[in-house]
């Protein structure tokens, strides 16, 4: 059981977070209207693209070591995970270097002639990936959450104010991938300025830090195939068939939707997964239950979905027109068909690290994969069928549907278990 104290600790800092995580969203929507119309939806396709790319080898950047970072009691094997981490980057970053050299394939492959000519700045993307995950995530360790939520917006202010002022220096789609890549590395500085590790020659021993990496091996060996193929499926994957089959102007109002109607639960989850990540952690390494801190984790997010829900519904068309300008009125239609999805990323987000706390990485690496089968084949029948992109969107959630259901059942049973706490 938890005492009073640590509850109020633990809501305190969740405050905190959210607090963080309220302005850097708000920031974005702020400035949305300007930004959507200096830029078409096909400029947000590009960057969709760019994104994808950069993602699907960003997310695998650090090996995921990032994501061990917070679970060992010890600092020093913390400390050598990071260490670990920047050579996984550094590596990669160097590897995509050649990435480049396929760049007319891959304008060719998204129907994109422009996405080609922003490919050289894919190491860069890699990198920032790799570093910003180790440094929030020790800095998270730390439960140092104000420099948390600080970094958090000083991001989206970089991002967002640069690409409006980008925009009105007529650098075209540009502004949006440049604004982007400075903001990621202005996260970075941040989250890193005026920290040192222990310095100490027993912290750095060569055995030490191969038999702690061999001690978290799930991370980079299991865990980044699953990161890998989500980024591939959902984005890399999905974004080919919607500008292949649908056009890019399909895709920029879905990637802008996608965008700024996942910016209000990743307003809630991001600061409810950090902290239920820790404290079930604790619980674990206590040899305690962490069902009380799941179900408080789910019932929080639950409490913001409602509204959201209702609103998507109700005004989801007319806010986006009346917002975002005239042409954007599609995006509340499409938010409006994979509004289940939506909700259900409210409840079961937060807690969807459960399988690494409890090393069951491979096995939801399984769940994933139907996943990503059952939701991709909605829209490759609705491409056969002949169907426009509003209705391929059903099958597309009803795919999505089935699995959380599946993964809930599995995440509650989880949980019913006894388990060993890390070292």
């Amino acid at each position: 059981m938890q005492s009073k104290s640590e509850g109020k600790s633990y809501y305190s800092n969740f405050i905190t977070m959210l607090s963080g995580n309220t302005l850097s969203q708000v920031i974005p929507f702020l400035i949305a209207p300007i930004l959507t119309r200096i830029y078409t939806p096909e400029d947000f396709a590009v960057f969709a693209n760019f994104g994808a790319i950069a993602g699907l080898l960003g997310i695998v950047a650090s090996g995921r070591l990032e994501l061990a970072v917070t679970l060992p009691k010890e600092d020093k094997k913390a400390q050598n995970l990071v260490f670990a981490g920047i050579i996984f980057t550094f590596v990669l970053g160097i590897l995509s270097l050649g990435f480049p050299l396929f760049s007319d394939q891959v304008g060719e492959f998204y129907g994109d002639e422009y996405l080609p000519k922003y490919l050289w700045l894919i190491p860069l993307a890699v990198i920032s990936y790799g570093l910003l995950g180790l440094s929030n995530n020790w800095t998270l360790r730390e439960k140092r959450f104000t420099i948390l939520s600080s970094a958090k917006v000083i991001q989206s202010l970089l991002n967002n104010g640069l690409a409006a002022l980008f925009g009105f220096l007529a650098w075209g789609m540009d502004g949006l991938i440049i604004a982007w890549l400075i903001s990621q590395y202005a996260g970075i500085v941040v989250l890193s300025w005026r920290y040192k590790f222990k310095t100490e020659r027993k912290d750095w021993s060569f055995g030490l830090f191969t038999s702690t990496v061999k001690e978290y091996k799930d991370f980079p060996l299991i865990n980044s195939l699953h990161a890998f193929t989500d980024v591939f499926s959902t984005q890399f994957l999905l974004f080919w068939m919607i500008s292949s089959y649908f056009g890019m102007y399909e895709l920029g109002i879905y990637a802008l939707m996608f965008k700024y109607i996942k910016a209000p639960i990743a307003l809630v989850t991001t600061s409810v997964s950090q902290l239920f990540y820790v404290e079930a952690a604790e619980c674990i390494n206590k040899g305690e239950s962490m069902r009380p801190i799941m179900f408080k984790t789910m019932k929080i997010a639950g409490l913001f979905a409602i509204p959201f829900g209702l609103i998507i519904v109700f005004f989801g068309e007319t806010l986006f027109s009346w917002y975002l300008g005239p042409e954007w009125g599609k995006a509340g239609i499409y938010a409006q068909r994979i509004l289940p999805i939506l909700l259900i990323t409210f409840l079961l987000s937060p807690i969807s690290v459960i399988p690494i706390l409890f090393k069951k990485q491979a096995k939801s690496y399984l769940y994933s994969v139907l996943c990503y089968i059952l939701s991709l084949s909605g829209i490759f029948i609705a491409i056969l069928l002949g169907w426009n992109f509003e209705d391929a969107l059903l099958l597309y959630t009803a795919g999505y549907c089935v699995y959380y259901i599946a993964i809930f059942i599995w995440y509650n049973k989880l949980t019913n278990t006894k388990h060993a706490g890390f070292n």
